[in-house]
């Protein structure tokens, strides 16, 4: 019989989770909530269903610029998890999503980045929750009723955050948001991130042709 099984995660797909300390929430938050809701205007919770954004340049305000370090030192930890060579990267967009009762952000990717995230500031109980697809088809093909759901035979991973939570994950990776069924705003951070030289240093082919020019 056998001496030894083992089942090996070839090719997973990775959600770096950061949980910022007590201290650092409460400090980044209320500086965030504050210039967020000056942006909201003061009716803003009176419209149910609506999924509110800013535009995507709240990383060059100067109530962000402490968020940026966390994000970008967070970023740094990915890029040594990857053994990534390229050193250069920076946020290209960042916006905030409010959502109202009954608000939801359909399905989607980050386009056009290396690495997509979401940072949470209010996350009410029973907000809505951040929803991951699995981005093979191939799975799909076949789908057995199983006897218990797992993270193996799942095709939806649901992860639980709070004021705090910092995620990372490549931005192709297909996401949603839940409807947000409570009466009180959930207010998160969402940002992209490239290489700083792309064109120069990543995209090119990384072969050499066995004919000199």
């Amino acid at each position: 019989m056998f001496a030894e099984n083992q089942a090996i995660p070839l090719f997973p797909t990775f959600v770096w989770m950061h949980q910022l300390n007590p201290e650092d929430t409460v400090r980044i938050n209320n500086t965030i909530r504050a210039k967020l809701l000056s942006l909201l205007g003061p009716d803003a919770q009176q419209h149910e269903n609506k999924a509110n954004q800013t535009n995507q340049n709240l990383h060059t305000l100067p109530e962000f610029q402490e968020f940026n370090q966390v994000l970008l030192k967070a970023t740094k930890g990915v890029m040594d998890f990857l053994h990534v060579a390229e050193e250069g990267i920076e946020i290209t967009s960042c916006w905030a999503n409010m959502n109202t009762k009954g608000a939801v952000n359909p399905a989607h990717t980050h386009p056009n980045n290396y690495l997509g995230g979401v940072y949470y500031v209010d996350t009410p109980e029973n907000s809505g929750s951040i929803v991951f697809e699995d981005p093979r088809a191939q799975p799909r093909l076949i789908s057995p009723r199983v006897s218990q759901s797992t993270r193996e035979n799942s095709g939806r991973a649901t992860l639980n955050v709070e004021p705090g939570t910092l995620l990372l994950f490549p931005a192709w990776l297909v996401h949603s948001v839940e409807p947000n069924p409570s009466e009180n705003l959930r207010i998160s951070i969402s940002f992209n991130l490239m290489f700083s030289s792309f064109t120069e240093k990543v995209s090119p082919v990384q072969w050499t042709g066995n004919i000199p020019t």
